[in-house]
């Protein structure tokens, strides 16, 4: 599976893998997280297509679009695309329409390109309460198992945080050790300057 952005649509090497996957009918499904926005960017500035789902056609692909805020349509996509590449009907495209709730990243304050108002708007559609909203409805899901569900994850994040710090630090010169079979020349004169340098 391989994942992009509705930005990343826009790139050569996109359609470039998009290509080469249905010319040799590889198993591969691509899934584009349509959030609307490739950082600043609106989504009808990027592409004058009308999906991006409809990009597959050119190179031969099933493309789909689907909900992207409604985590059962999206396995359901998802799990059957990833069933025909393993019998070997070849790649997919899934274009999962969504959106952004938060900015690209912490660098980044959208409140400069979209309004609040649209925004606000759209967390009815966010895919976690909703899917609570959903199985709470239907008496799968209650607040006792919330907790339940919460607590077991800080549980699990405690333990990962202890085993992370556990782990002792990496020698600076360690950096160079899993890049290349054999170093090339210049990465092979830093790796020395550390050891000498004592740091590793």
């Amino acid at each position: 599976m391989v994942f992009g952005g509705d930005g990343a649509t826009s790139k050569g090497d996109f359609y470039e893998a998009l290509n080469v996957a249905g010319a040799w009918d590889l198993p591969v499904v691509f899934v584009i997280n349509d959030n609307a926005w490739a950082i600043s960017v609106p989504r009808a500035a990027q592409s004058r297509a009308e999906t991006l789902a409809q990009k597959a056609i050119a190179a031969g692909v099933p493309g789909l679009q689907v909900d992207g805020n409604d985590a059962i349509a999206l396995h359901h996509v998802a799990a059957s695309a990833i069933a025909r590449a393993r019998d070997g009907g070849g790649p997919t495209l899934i274009e999962a329409l969504t959106y952004r709730l938060s900015d690209h990243t912490t660098a980044d304050d959208a409140r400069r390109y979209r309004d609040d108002a649209e925004v606000s708007a759209r967390w009815k559609e966010e895919p976690v309460g909703r899917l609570r909203r959903f199985l709470a409805a239907r008496g799968w899901w209650r607040d006792a198992d919330e907790e339940d569900a919460l607590e077991r994850a800080r549980a699990r994040i405690e333990a990962a945080v202890a085993r992370y710090l556990a782990v002792a630090p990496a020698e600076p010169g360690a950096i160079f050790d899993l890049l290349f079979a054999a170093l090339p020349d210049a990465l092979a004169d830093q790796r020395r300057a550390v050891a000498e340098a004592g740091n590793g």
